[in-house]
């Protein structure tokens, strides 16, 4: 038998360097999309997370695509 994917969910994920702690290590934070299209190019999500980084006031340092599936055995 064969396992196969089901596509579920997919979001975008970005992050942030927020500061940094008493001990000088860099605290990130991370900011969830959800509900994006499962058929979405991922330069279209790398175009919309730079659109979202222009408002905000933190470089982002990274981009994240997140895709969900369940695994059924046919």
């Amino acid at each position: 038998m064969a396992v196969v994917k089901q596509p579920f969910s997919c979001s975008m994920k970005l992050r942030y360097q927020k500061g940094v702690n008493a001990s000088g290590d860099p605290v990130y934070v991370n900011r969830t999309y959800s509900k994006v299209k499962q058929n979405a190019a991922d330069q279209d999500l790398y175009d919309v997370a730079q659109a979202i980084n222009s408002l905000q006031n933190n470089a982002v340092l990274a981009v994240y695509r997140v895709d969900d599936g369940e695994l059924i055995n046919q």
